[in-house]
């Protein structure tokens, strides 16, 4: 029993050590203010496209600063529905196509 107790308090110390690693780079490296942001998010398909939509509202909740997350759906279909349906939870979502970009970020 005490051998469980020693690994479970180990993990959570290496938990809480992570969370304060990341909080400190968080809180170094943040914009400074007056500044805007925008996080973009091109998901491949709807099967990811919650997750890394979620993923990317957190991060910009963790950054503290005024960033919008820019949903890119391309050409509609259920990847769009998600999106809108993502962006009644959180306000700062914009979802948009492809084409509607200024600039061609996506291009390699």
């Amino acid at each position: 029993m005490n051998i469980f107790l020693w690994v479970l308090g180990a993990v959570l110390l290496i938990l809480g050590g992570t969370e304060l690693v990341r909080l400190a780079v968080f809180w170094a490296t943040k914009p400074l203010p007056g500044e805007r942001m925008a996080l973009v998010v091109a998901p491949a398909g709807p099967e990811d496209c919650e997750a890394l939509v979620r993923a990317a509202a957190e991060r910009a909740r963790w950054m503290g600063c005024p960033c919008q997350v820019v949903c890119l759906a391309p050409g509609g279909g259920e990847t769009e529905r998600i999106c809108r349906f993502l962006s009644l939870q959180y306000p700062h979502l914009r979802v948009c196509k492809t084409d509607d970009l200024v600039y061609h970020i996506l291009e390699e």
